[in-house]
């Protein structure tokens, strides 16, 4: 017994941080699979054919003027629950790469790349409010997951403490 810690303890706890590791990769290869099969190979039902939209915003404000508060909402929220993910994702897997411009170039970037291969493989559009709100998500996923984080380690240190 080392500094009140027995030796299977730390045998244990070892194990159970490798198959959380295990099983975060294994969603990340699930949620990998998700994005590509929502965003390159699923039909979409209100897209009708290629285009490009550089106007940021003016889908969104399309959508609201249309007067379906449920397509915008949907279209809104989809993009960036889609990309919340991955701004936590990114932290987790790699320790040195969790800083803000890294995960935000990334989530920009892996959007940017999506919204390529939408226009030149599928009959969809290239839409640069796709791209922010994906961003958007990507963000959001790195703050909720920074603030884990943060209450992780505080709550350590509190039982540290007793």
């Amino acid at each position: 017994m080392v500094l009140g810690v027995k030796e299977g303890d730390v045998e244990v706890k070892a194990s159970i941080r490798s198959i959380v590791k295990k099983v975060m990769f294994t969603l990340f290869i699930a949620y990998t699979a998700v994005v590509i099969y929502a965003t390159l190979i699923r039909e979409n039902e209100h897209v009708y054919g290629k285009a490009m939209n550089l106007d940021l915003f003016s889908t969104i404000r399309l959508m609201w003027d249309s007067g379906n508060i449920m397509l915008t909402l949907t279209n809104i929220l989809g993009n960036i629950v889609m990309f919340a993910p991955l701004g936590m994702f990114i932290p987790m897997f790699m320790k040195w790469f969790d800083g803000f411009i890294q995960v935000f170039t990334t989530g920009f970037l892996i959007s940017f790349l999506i919204e390529i291969l939408q226009y030149k493989l599928t009959e969809r559009v290239f839409d640069i409010d796709d791209i922010f709100l994906n961003t958007l998500g990507t963000f959001i996923g790195w703050v909720i997951i920074k603030i884990l984080y943060w209450v992780k380690n505080m709550l350590k240190a509190r039982f540290k403490k007793r």
